[in-house]
């Protein structure tokens, strides 16, 4: 049980007290019990609530705890304020030109006339110069055909190149025994019955011809690159043996000639004389007429014309050879000339 203790001013014991003195005290006791009143109170509530809440402690859950993030929302009057500058570099250029023309009430097209300037008095006037014209451009011209090749130089190189390619079927060994095309045969009218004599005689031929081959084209192709003459043109564009003809016809003759003194210089090596009278010795009765008989032939001169026809076929070979087959063709004049 709760007491209070009043404390009684000592000066309140000695004096009667007033009636305002009293109305104070109980008002002081009033206030007092209602403190008292209230703390019984509040403790009869707090042990009311701490009984509940010690009940309850095995009952109720254990508080969960919001752990999610939550939105925040700022809310500031700041204001930014910028000055916003553009700088471009972007510049438009025109070529527009416009052009008026003026018309009087007449309807006369007006001319523009420049003001002449003030002449200065001492001054030689100098006129304006004006922009050179500039020459429309021409359309591009085809490229110039190249320069027709020389006819007589073409017919050079031709015989050249056809005899120089041809020597080796006339001037190695054989190229007249053991050819049967370009053999040289007994001459016509000479008659033998001796076949070891007449053999003898047709071995001594065609070696001669050998023997003397070298030189003889040698001779042929010297003459071929000095030709001249004024039908080079026709001969290029003849057949397969024109240049060849034209050869012949030109230097034929000349050429025969010096052909029989090689032919002579190598018949002396081959005995071609010998051979020759002894197929055409004529002795008294049957004897005579059985070894041989007929009119008298000049043999060497019949090598050499034999010798003649084997480098003349030749070089018409070579020449079909050269108009038809481009690898043939060796120099600019012929790669030209029949391209």
């Amino acid at each position: 049980m709760l007491t209070s203790s009043v404390t009684i001013c000592p000066t309140a014991q000695k004096t009667r007290p007033t009636e305002n003195d009293l109305a104070l005290g109980r008002d002081w006791l009033t206030m007092q019990a209602d403190m008292f009143m209230s703390s019984h109170f509040r403790l009869h509530m707090g042990a009311a609530i701490g009984l509940a809440a010690w009940c309850a402690v095995g009952q109720t859950p254990a508080p969960q705890l919001d752990t999610k993030p939550a939105f925040m929302q700022i809310v500031t009057n700041h204001m930014l304020t910028t000055n916003v500058v553009i700088v471009t570099n972007y510049v438009v250029v025109t070529n527009s030109v416009v052009t008026t023309n003026f018309y009087n009430a007449q309807g006369q097209l007006l001319l523009p006339v420049t003001p002449d300037k003030p002449a200065i008095p001492g001054l030689i006037p100098i006129t304006e110069a004006k922009p050179a014209e500039t020459p429309p451009e021409k359309a591009a011209e085809p490229p110039p055909a190249p320069p027709e090749p020389d006819p007589l130089q073409v017919i050079r190189d031709l015989l050249v190149k056809g005899l120089t390619t041809s020597s080796n079927k006339v001037s190695a060994v054989g190229s007249f025994s053991s050819n049967l095309t370009q053999q040289i045969q007994v001459p016509q009218g000479v008659t033998s019955f001796d076949r070891k004599k007449t053999q003898d005689l047709l071995t001594a031929m065609n070696v001669t011809a050998e023997k003397a081959a070298p030189e003889a084209v040698a001779l042929l192709t010297k003459a071929a690159a000095q030709i001249k003459t004024e039908a080079a043109a026709a001969a290029v564009k003849g057949g397969p043996g024109a240049a060849t003809q034209l050869f012949a016809n030109t230097h034929g003759t000349e050429l025969e000639s010096q052909l029989l003194a090689l032919v002579q210089k190598a018949a002396v090596q081959t005995r071609l004389r010998n051979a020759y009278n002894d197929v055409m010795f004529k002795g008294g009765g049957l004897f005579g007429a059985v070894l041989g008989s007929g009119p008298s032939v000049d043999i060497e001169s019949h090598v050499a014309k034999g010798l003649w026809r084997a480098l003349t076929n030749n070089l018409a070979e070579q020449e079909r050879l050269i108009r038809t087959d481009a690898s043939a063709r060796t120099t600019p004049a012929l790669q030209e000339a029949f391209k």
